[in-house]
């Protein structure tokens, strides 16, 4: 009991609060393990992360159907399978920066796969239209 009646929290009391209170993080990101911080918390988030895988599997996939398919379908050994994995690539850096600027999903995870596709988007781009 403190002075004129009024209750001071305990020592004990007051570590407990300042404790769940430094658990929160910027932004309203809470808990104890900070699981949210790592993961995207809205689908958005997911979203980008699906795109910016789907971004990079087509340099893996296009170059085996160009293998495949070279003798019996000439296009796929011409301009058309780079400009499409260009178009992929440079949508889902599009989408990954928009997701982090602009609809704030700054979990670990979405900053690391607009990292890689935004590096590759970049690559990409100077191979494909600087012709290699």
């Amino acid at each position: 009991m403190g002075v004129l009646g009024n209750t001071v929290p305990s020592v004990a009391e007051r570590g407990v609060t300042e404790m769940s209170t430094l658990a929160s993080g910027p932004a309203g990101v809470t808990g104890r393990s900070g699981t949210r911080a790592k993961l995207p918390s809205r689908a958005v988030g997911w979203w980008a992360i699906g795109l910016a895988v789907l971004g990079l599997v087509p340099w893996v996939v296009l170059p085996m159907i160009t293998v495949a398919f070279r003798d019996t379908y000439p296009v796929t050994d011409t301009w058309v399978m780079p400009a499409i994995g260009l178009v992929l690539t440079d949508l889902a850096a599009v989408f990954n920066v928009l997701c982090i600027w602009l609809w704030k999903q700054r979990s670990v995870l979405n900053i690391i796969a607009a990292g890689l596709i935004i590096a590759a988007a970049v690559f990409i781009a100077l191979m494909v239209l600087g012709g290699g």
